[in-house]
């Protein structure tokens, strides 16, 4: 693993926002005020929505230090603006002093941070959620490929209320047209996803094609009116978010809630072992679809880590994105899959690109 991640650019923001449904990652893990969360950080999205639960501890951990420049800006500007301020500084809503904001909150940050933020003051004018190589990757998408496909009244008709009826007709004979299918076979390919999405380290482990895999996941999400609320896709082919479509922790019911918890939120520079080693004994564990990047081999050596380390009746929670990954196949002796919920979530998760979303818990 840390071969293949030598490969890597972590000189880059590769997520600015959080591509993983924090309301279904809050069902399974079923958090509480004495739970101690081990979190892959990201974006930092999702560690902001644990915090609504009133959580002791989130230990938001990432290889990138970058990622973790973008975590404490957010965390910094959450810890000091209301909410509607805080949206307009990172780029929910239009503003024209996102860098008279910033600095006045300049001075919280870190001094690694601090210098890395001096030298974005482009990314910041711009709103920091739309500067991620994943989000460049959509705008780009949007831009020069989605428009020669589908005209805007198309894609707002997608997010029109329709009956389950009126959702598969559109489907089926306006939206999954020959030309999507070919535009999408060439945009999501495993070539064009490492050049612009993905780092294509990250893809090496994919049996299949890339695009084939994402389609057949979209289609079943499209032809369901459950698609007409979902973000997610609201962004990716509207390049905003608005304010009925907004990630968790953002909305008015959670903002001030993931406020009064902001101190609880820790970041650790690292690999996932080396959080594992300094944090033992967590209750709770969010980690992303960080397998899909191991090997068969790695995979059993981080599993079996993170077993080893965790309290008794630990949840942890992961997706599986194009490789399948099931830490109770490999371990049944120490942990049960708990079947029943992580199909139920799958079928909830806005997240509609994985092809699963599962809880483990530790015997």
């Amino acid at each position: 693993m840390k071969e293949q991640l030598n490969k890597v650019d972590f000189e880059v923001i590769r997520y600015a926002s959080l591509w993983e449904d924090a309301d279904v990652l809050l069902e399974g893990l079923s958090l509480n005020p004495s739970s101690r969360v081990m979190s892959i950080a990201s974006a930092g999205d999702n560690c902001f929505s644990m915090l609504s639960e009133g959580i002791e501890q989130c230990i938001a951990v990432d290889i990138s230090a970058v990622q973790l420049y973008l975590v404490e800006l957010k965390k910094v500007a959450i810890q000091q603006l209301d909410r509607i301020t805080f949206m307009r500084f990172v780029g929910f809503q239009e503003d024209d002093h996102r860098l008279e904001t910033y600095h006045n909150l300049k001075a919280n940050l870190s001094s690694d941070a601090l210098n890395y933020w001096n030298q974005q003051t482009d990314a910041i004018k711009e709103g920091v959620i739309h500067t991620g190589k994943f989000e460049r990757y959509f705008q780009l998408f949007k831009q020069s490929y989605l428009h020669k496909i589908h005209p805007q009244s198309t894609i707002d008709e997608l997010f029109r209320s329709k009956s389950a009826a009126e959702q598969l007709a559109f489907h089926d004979n306006k939206w999954h047209t020959v030309e999507w299918k070919e535009m999408y076979g060439h945009f999501f390919g495993k070539q064009m996803m490492g050049d612009h999405g993905r780092d294509p380290e990250f893809l090496k482990h994919v049996k299949g094609e890339v695009s084939e895999l994402i389609l057949q996941q979209e289609i079943n999400a499209i032809r369901k009116p459950c698609i007409q609320q979902n973000y997610f896709l609201y962004y990716i082919l509207n390049n905003r978010f608005d304010e009925g479509y907004l990630p968790h922790y953002v909305r008015e019911e959670n903002y001030e809630k993931v406020k009064a918890n902001i101190d609880a939120l820790i970041l650790h520079h690292g690999l996932l072992d080396s959080a594992i080693e300094e944090h033992e004994a967590c209750s709770h564990y969010n980690l992303s679809d960080i397998f899909e990047y191991m090997d068969d081999e790695l995979f059993k050596t981080v599993a079996q880590s993170i077993v080893d380390h965790a309290r008794n009746g630990a949840r942890i929670a992961y997706w599986n994105l194009m490789i399948p990954r099931k830490i109770a196949e490999i371990l049944p002796r120490k942990v049960t899959h708990l079947e029943d919920l992580s199909m139920k979530l799958k079928e909830l998760d806005k997240g509609y690109f994985y092809q699963a979303f599962l809880i483990d818990e530790v015997k």
